[in-house]
């Protein structure tokens, strides 16, 4: 390339003026290499006689005044020329920036304990690009300025750069300036009110990911051996923590502990908002504790009768509950009592603990909203879905009733979430609310029946199952979803602790319910069959790992795929293993391993 510039370099003048940018751009931002001092005068040359020729706005077209691109890549290359040393062709540049206006006059100016050549252009070139509000450019040439002066001086123009580039940022913006307080903590505590002003900026663009880069790195250890810097405030608070919550985060519990503990303030409105997502989360500790600050004084009624929080503290608590008592049948199981065992006696009380926190949230919300025959439709399906999560059907259904005595019929959506918790109990009851449902005029839709047909495969209902499946088939303008049917599918023969015997049962079951939906619907792509195939090795069932195999995969998948080779080879390794144990009737085995091989020999000659 560098012999190719030194023979054409008259020729490459007439390069439209973007095309020269995009040049020297590149130039600029390269590694450094052996071959730049040589390039370095060819690019200089070519430069400058594009800068001398641009034309200068003159009248009220100053006030509109855009630089071209060439100013950017003029700006990146005066950079390079700094690092290369090369002062005088610096200054050339410089001085023709500052001349054409490009460099503002007042960009350029001395800063006490600011000295040296290098130190005074790249302050410069920070002040023009904010001034043309090329924010991260500025933290381009402050990063240079930082790694070769760390000096007094150039923390306070980093710090009055940062707080100009948190007016009005763009996401861009919001990273470079990140990037400046992580540049320069070290040297110096960054002030508390950029941080402040740099969470406020961020939830105003919903910059999520910025904010949460730069409150990491705030409670890193590292950081928290020098320094303490503040946590968001206001409405910025409980917006980070709910992105941190969004994100699965292990900082929003850091977070929701600094709330608590330090008694932030956080807006009335987005109390149970936050609270609710920590109970999401499992913070169960962290959950009770602000809902038991947020449920005292003047704005407590406002906070304890938010139904999505109410629901969402009873669903944690009572899972709570039931953690614990399974952990004293096991041990009464053991024949340990609530006399002799002092570990039985902290898990009664911890399960009474979490019973009378539960059923005061509960008891809370319902006198907020009290009387219920007067309540909102939203209270009444909470307040019954309260119920059926607890496991108490007749009191959530005598709650509905209230609806319905209204003429008010709850939605589709109201009706699977009550059917979800019921039919973890009892898939026939959630069968028999069904068809209630139909008499009553309410349709249900493939959620319906899929809900109960995949609580009804964990019971081993096979008939209620087989009854379900055809109800979907019945259904008009609506069907399972592969979707779904894949949901279905792996919610119902996900590991568990069952015998393979239990989860043979549900292969076949599943095996059912795939024939009975029919190949058009479960052929949409092999990753099902696959599944399936590997879920029947893992129970060492070869023969349902082959009838998966040549339902869904044999004419659907692409014989030669890797993955199809392997998964081919297991299922023949599983057959012949059962065969020589005498579990599978050699002639069966040899037939199923044929299918198996069956295209392999001819795909082995064409190739």
């Amino acid at each position: 390339m560098l012999q190719h510039l030194q023979h054409s370099l008259p020729s490459l003048d007439p390069l439209p003026l973007p095309d020269v940018a995009v040049l020297v751009r590149t130039y600029a931002d390269s590694p450094p290499d052996a071959a730049d001092k040589a390039l370095v005068e060819l690019v200089s040359s070519l430069l400058l006689t594009r800068l001398r020729d641009l034309p200068q706005p003159r009248g009220d077209a100053v006030l509109t005044y855009k630089p071209p691109d060439i100013i950017h890549a003029a700006f990146a290359f005066v950079e390079k020329l700094l690092k290369l040393s090369e002062d005088k062709l610096a200054l050339k540049i410089f001085q023709i920036l500052v001349n054409s206006g490009n460099i503002p006059s007042e960009a350029v100016q001395t800063i006490p304990g600011l000295e040296g050549f290098a130190s005074i252009v790249r302050s410069s070139l920070v002040r023009a690009s904010t001034h043309w509000h090329w924010r991260p450019w500025a933290e381009r040439f402050l990063s240079a300025l930082l790694e070769s002066s760390p000096s007094p001086s150039t923390i306070s123009l980093t710090v009055d750069t940062i707080y100009t580039c948190l007016d009005d940022p763009t996401v861009a913006d919001l990273r470079a300036c990140r990037s400046l307080i992580f540049q320069i903590h070290p040297s110096s505590p960054v002030p508390n009110g950029i941080l402040r002003q740099f969470y406020n900026a961020a939830e105003q663009i919903d910059a999520g990911e910025e904010a949460h880069g730069l409150y990491s790195f705030t409670r890193s250890e590292e950081v928290l051996k020098t320094h303490r810097y503040p946590c968001p405030r206001a409405t910025a608070l409980p917006w980070l923590l709910r992105y941190l919550l969004r994100i699965n985060s292990h900082l929003a519990k850091e977070l929701g502990e600094e709330v608590f503990v330090g008694n932030l303030p956080v807006p009335l409105q987005s109390r149970a908002r936050i609270v609710e997502g920590l109970a999401s989360r499992g913070h169960a500790t962290l959950a009770r504790g602000l809902w038991g600050k947020y449920a005292i004084g003047k704005d407590r009624e406002t906070f304890v009768r938010d139904s999505s929080l109410m629901l969402r503290m009873v669903s944690l608590f009572h899972h709570l509950i039931k953690r614990e008592e399974d952990v004293i049948a096991k041990m009464t199981k053991a024949g340990k009592s609530e006399i002799a065992d002092d570990n039985f006696i902290l898990h009664r009380q911890q399960a009474d603990d979490f019973r009378e926190f539960m059923d005061f949230v509960w008891s809370e919300f319902s006198q907020a909203h009290s009387p219920l025959s007067e309540a909102s439709h939203q209270v009444l399906t909470s307040q019954a879905r309260a119920y059926f999560i607890v496991g108490e059907f007749f009191r959530g259904f005598d709650t509905l009733k209230i609806l319905l005595d209204r003429r008010e019929m709850p939605d589709i959506y109201d009706i699977n979430v009550t059917l979800t918790v019921m039919a973890q109990h009892s898939p026939r009851s959630a069968a028999n609310i069904i068809q209630r449902m139909i008499e009553r005029g309410l349709q249900p839709d493939h959620i319906t029946y899929g809900t109960v047909m995949h609580h009804a495969l964990n019971h081993g209902d096979m008939e209620l199952v087989e009854e379900m499946v055809q109800r979907v088939r019945m259904l008009k303008n609506t069907h399972l979803s592969y979707k779904s049917i894949v949901s279905l599918v792996r919610g119902s023969i996900a590991f568990r602790p069952d015998s393979r015997i239990t989860q043979r049962s549900k292969l076949r079951s599943v095996f059912s319910i795939i024939r009975s939906i029919g190949r058009p619907t479960v052929l949409a792509t092999p990753h099902l069959g696959k599944y399936l195939v590997s879920a029947s090795l893992r129970g060492d069932d070869p023969i349902m790992a082959y009838r998966f195999w040549e339902f869904l995969l044999k004419e659907n998948a692409l014989w030669v795929d890797r993955e199809q080779v392997h998964l081919r080879r297991l299922v023949v390794e599983c057959l012949q293993r059962h065969q020589k144990a005498g579990w599978v009737k050699e002639h069966h085995a040899r037939a199923m391993i044929a299918q198996l091989r069956a295209r392999d020999g001819v795909q082995q000659r064409s190739n």
